[in-house]
Order: structure tokens, then sequence, then C-alpha cells
């Protein structure tokens, strides 16, 4: 067993707190307050641990969104190709906006105060890497794949944005379509090949059995996952 210092045990402590706060009463809706006295810390923690609100924020996002993918991956196990699991996994994210208003309420918050995050860069990198990868994608240098990152993270604040503003205007179907479309063409996949990915991805997103109490206050229930044989 690892032996946590204080300070990882505080860390974790403060997001986990935080973990509920912002998802009942929303990033901008939670203050300094309300977290010290629910953790029971001085204000001082949080700012010598993550700097800043925002800087939980960050670390619940990460979170979020590797284990959104985490938890398709333990469904669906190697029944599919890493490009297939991605489209799945970008419907799957787009839907539980849609259908979650916490959680969308609190993505469109943070994106209003967006600070880089190198945290959240790796995610959206490793899931490149994954598509890149299976799809035999050699010819991107590092450097070119940090600005691709960058405009994915970009896009996906713009649209979450939108669908906070209009959501009634577009389908969470249309979003993700849109979204995924963007990210197989940053690698050079051609229209034609990307909208067979994603019909695919869609067929088989719609047959998992998908069960949203994995993921309540942010907090991942592996109790809640199906794995599946075929689908």
């Amino acid at each position: 067993m690892v032996r946590l210092s204080a300070g990882e045990k505080k860390k974790r402590l403060i997001v986990s707190v935080c973990k509920k706060l912002f998802y009942r009463n929303g990033y901008v809706g939670t203050t300094y307050d309300d977290i010290c006295q629910e953790a029971d810390i001085p204000p001082g923690t949080i700012t010598y641990h993550f700097g800043g609100k925002a800087g939980i924020a960050t670390a619940i996002e990460v979170e979020y969104e590797a284990q959104n993918k985490q938890y398709i991956e333990k469904m669906c196990g190697d029944l599919f190709t890493k490009t297939q699991l991605a489209v799945v996994e970008n419907f799957h994210m787009w839907k539980r906006i849609y259908e979650d208003d916490n959680i969308r309420r609190f993505l469109c918050e943070i994106t209003s105060e967006r600070i880089p995050s190198k945290s959240v860069h790796d995610v959206v990198e490793y899931y490149y890497r994954c598509v890149m990868d299976d799809q035999e994608v050699s010819r991107i240098g590092q450097n070119e794949l940090d600005l691709i990152v960058a405009a994915q993270l970009g896009l996906s604040d713009a649209l979450v944005s939108r669908v906070s503003i209009e959501q009634e205007k577009f389908s969470y179907e249309e979003v993700a379509h849109f979204a995924t479309r963007f990210f197989l063409r940053q690698i050079g996949m051609s229209d034609e090949k990307i909208e067979a990915c994603i019909a695919d991805g869609k067929a088989i997103f719609d047959r998992l059995p998908i069960d949203n109490r994995y993921y309540v206050d942010f907090q991942y229930d592996e109790r809640y996952v199906t794995k599946v044989s075929g689908v």
C-alpha cells in the first residue's frame, strides 16, 4: 500500500470536496468560504496546493475527461479499434453534456476563465496519439501536434459555450459529429473515411449499456460499468 504524504492527503480532500460543490452549486456558485468550511481548511491551503479555485477545477476536469474514456474502454475491452473507441467516447461525452445540466454548467463556467493547462493538453494529446497509432499516422511532429491539440481544446470550449446558449438549436448528435470530424481531419483522414468511421462508431455507441450513474458529483464509480462481449 502506498502511503500518502500529509500534503497529498490534503490535496485529495480539497478535490473530493470541490467535486461535490462544483457539481451541485457550479464553479461560479462555489466560494472559497464554501470550500474552506466544507474541507475544514484555511484559505491559504487552497492557494498553496492549487494556486486558486481554477487550479482545483482543472484537476477535476482532467479526471472527468480521462474517466469518461476509461468508462468506455472498461465496458468495451478489446472489442473495437482505438479509432472506433474515440468516436464512441466523443458521442458519449457530448450526450452526457446535453443530459447533465450540472456538468454542462461546470464546463461552460470554467471555459469563461480558461487557464492553459498542461494536464488538460496532455489528456487530449493522448487521445490523438491513440488514433494516430491506430491509423499508422507518423508524419505529424510534436510541434504540429501541440498546435492541433490547442485547436481542439479551443473548439471544444467554443462548442460547450454555444450549446449552453442555444442547446435546443443543436442535437448532441450534430455537435458530436462535428467535433469528431474536426478531430479526425487534423490527422489527415479523408472526409469519406471520416464519415464511415463516425457512422460505425455511432452504431456501436447506440448499442452500449451506458449507465450515467457512474459519474454523479464527479465521482467515478465502476459499479456501473457493464462489460460487453459483443454489440
